[in-house]
């Protein structure tokens, strides 16, 4: 069976979203469609802001992309198996 490739799914990015977390929030909610997706922010070395990342769904890393394969749940590229076209052999 082959893998699902990353280019041909719907990407979710942090930066899609930031106007929808409150200002200085450590973390947050946000509806996605009929899913609710957790944020976590996490101050910056500079200690002059938050840089804002997901929580997948299903194993719970922080990321700034999420993945949508097939109008499914967002999730992780690691939890959906997906891969890029760079890695295939030709």
């Amino acid at each position: 069976m082959r893998k699902p490739l990353l280019e041909y799914c719907q990407r979710l990015r942090i930066s899609e979203v930031k106007g929808a977390i409150p200002p200085k929030a450590t973390s947050a909610i946000l509806d996605v469609g009929t899913q609710e997706i957790a944020v976590t922010g996490r101050l910056t070395n500079l200690r002059n802001g938050y840089r804002y990342y997901f929580l997948c769904p299903s194993c719970g890393k922080p990321l700034e992309s999420l993945y949508c394969l097939d109008y499914s749940q967002w999730k992780c590229r690691d939890c959906l198996g997906l891969l890029y076209s760079s890695s295939m052999k030709r």
